[in-house]
């Protein structure tokens, strides 16, 4: 699977203390942030299975035991690799949710996702995701990878703002509502190929399932939009 390269910006090493010692926290912080994007892409582009320690190493321009000193094994730093990325997509768009209603507040945050999961970073990322499910993963190793990071629990807090939906419906109705506004065009546009990867083509499947949802969540309705008859469809989103 072709991966946009990361760029000579992150392959360079960061700066070491010229008095030498220990690097500071800043530095071996970066250090960390160097490693882990050359792990994602020798991993993307190379395969886990055949992607080495050693290979790693050298793309960093890091020791072996640098590597096997930070992270212990190839697969904890696979682990690492993934939940940084995760965080790289997820975190500005839970940490910078939009105001307005409900229904508003669907529609930006859907977009933003589903624009996330189309890029070649969160396609590698999924790659990953799936080779540690299928390969022995530890009881609840896939949730700490997630984490709070996940799109569903940023669609739960804009439910929880809401106060319409409590108890048990609250994280089925926020998975629910992530996978009919992400992870279905998701596949529609990269597997099924019958939606276009425009932005017209995705405000208009967001906008419309909204609508749809709308229909048994009163809540979400557009209250500025005329009531639908019997066969009428949405009216089509305007390009975004």
């Amino acid at each position: 699977m072709p991966i946009r390269s990361l760029g000579d910006r992150r392959r360079r090493l960061p700066a070491r203390n010229p008095k030498g010692g220990r690097p500071s926290r800043e530095i071996a912080a970066k250090l960390r942030i160097h490693i882990l994007d050359v792990a994602f892409e020798q991993f993307v582009v190379g395969g886990v299975e055949d992607t080495s320690m050693e290979a790693i190493a050298a793309a960093a321009k890091v020791s072996k035991r640098t590597l096997y000193d930070r992270f212990g094994s190839k697969r904890s730093l696979l682990i690492a690799t993934v939940q940084q990325g995760v965080a790289r997509q997820m975190s500005p768009i839970g940490s910078d949710i939009p105001g307005g209603s409900t229904r508003d507040r669907l529609l930006q945050v859907g977009t933003k996702f589903l624009d996330a999961a189309l890029k070649p970073e969160a396609i590698g990322l999924e790659a990953l995701v799936r080779w540690l499910t299928m390969h022995e993963p530890e009881p609840g190793e896939t949730e700490s990878i997630i984490g709070e990071q996940s799109g569903a629990d940023v669609i739960r807090s804009i439910l929880e703002d809401a106060g319409e939906v409590e108890g048990d419906d609250l994280p089925f109705l926020a998975s629910l509502i992530f996978d009919m506004l992400v992870t279905a065009p998701r596949v529609r546009i990269l597997v099924r190929r019958d939606l276009e990867n425009t932005p017209r083509a995705k405000a208009e499947h967001i906008k419309r399932t909204i609508d749809f949802l709308a229909r048994a969540l009163p809540f979400l309705a557009d209250h500025d939009a005329r009531p639908l008859e019997n066969g009428d469809h949405a009216a089509p989103a305007s390009p975004g």
